[in-house]
């Protein structure tokens, strides 16, 4: 260190002489490894936690958007001038061939799936050391409460809100939605609104078909086969003595939320088709598919909601 002209100390000098450099901190490979091995970690948990979040936030909008496309639904059928001439005709149409020409199809499907289930049933009263008077009003109340409302919205799904997702889809991207609109047409009550009226009340009626279909088939083919020993009145009987009102409370909403909720996601991906005549039967594909899986988690939830239990554990 030099000295000022004055013998004082150089500042400068005295400074630089003065600093001192931190040490390098040198990381071993185990160290480098975990350090990684928890930076990838942390990513991945990030990257899952990110699309865990999109996708809730996905389905939230989807039932959002269902519930507000039903809502509207609502409030347009309880308005008599929605009903105009061409609405009516719509109505008309859609319900003759969702509920009507469908009707033998129910019919087919209640025969076969009654002799599977009833027939089945009856078989293993031997095996069991029950009576008749013990199987008839345990497969009445699954048949009402579980199996027919579900065959219904499938025959529904199958046969019609699948030709309704591709004949909206058709309408947009041939640009016939735009030309009503231009028109002063709603297509919210022109369109979407007889369509989902129409679902709902075929499931309803299909339901009927169904049950009525499932248990007169199921009694015929038990009694020529022997596993039915009992007369047609005496089992008849045995299913109305055990008719509850909470039968009904099963039956009524997993008929009507359900035929709801399916129309609704087939006019949904109907509308919002985006591209050219080639996805049209992508959406129609990917909107069964939907519908289908909101049929069955609505009857869940509904069954959890009355019986007030989830498998064992009572929540209610």
């Amino acid at each position: 260190m030099g000295a000022d002209s004055s013998g004082g100390v150089d500042r400068r000098s005295l400074s630089v002489a003065s600093l001192r450099l931190p040490r390098k901190v040198s990381l071993s490979t185990s160290d480098a490894s975990s350090t990684a091995a928890s930076w990838l970690i942390f990513r991945s948990l990030t990257r899952a936690a990110g699309f865990v979040g999109d996708q809730f936030i996905g389905r939230v909008a989807t039932i959002a958007s269902i519930l507000a496309i039903l809502w509207a639904t609502g409030k347009l059928a309880l308005r008599p001038a929605s009903w105009t001439r061409p609405v009516r005709s719509v109505f008309g149409r859609q319900l003759l061939f969702t509920c009507v020409d469908a009707s033998s199809v129910g019919v087919r499907f209640g025969a076969a799936v009654g002799v599977l289930v009833i027939v089945q049933a009856a078989m293993w009263i031997d095996a069991l050391g029950v009576t008749t008077e013990i199987i008839a009003p345990i497969l009445w109340k699954a048949i009402v409460r579980e199996i027919a409302p579900l065959l219904a919205c499938l025959v529904v799904i199958g046969r019609s809100c699948i030709a309704i997702s591709t004949e909206l889809a058709t309408m947009v991207v041939g640009g016939e939605v735009e030309v009503m609109d231009a028109q002063g047409l709603d297509p919210m009550t022109c369109l979407v609104m007889p369509r989902i009226l129409s679902v709902v009340i075929s499931v309803f009626c299909l339901a009927i078909i169904i049950a009525t279909s499932m248990v007169v088939t199921g009694y015929v083919i038990g009694w020529v086969m022997g596993a039915i020993r009992v007369s047609w009145t005496t089992f008849l009987d045995l299913i109305v003595s055990q008719f509850h009102s909470l039968d009904l409370l099963f039956f009524v909403p997993k008929t009507i939320i359900a035929g709801a909720f399916a129309g609704a996601i087939c006019c949904i991906d109907g509308l919002n088709v985006r591209g050219t005549m080639t996805d049209v039967p992508r959406v129609s594909s990917r909107s069964g598919i939907r519908a289908l899986t909101a049929v069955f988690a609505v009857s869940a939830v509904l069954s959890v909601l009355i019986y007030g239990r989830l498998l064992v554990f009572k929540i209610l």
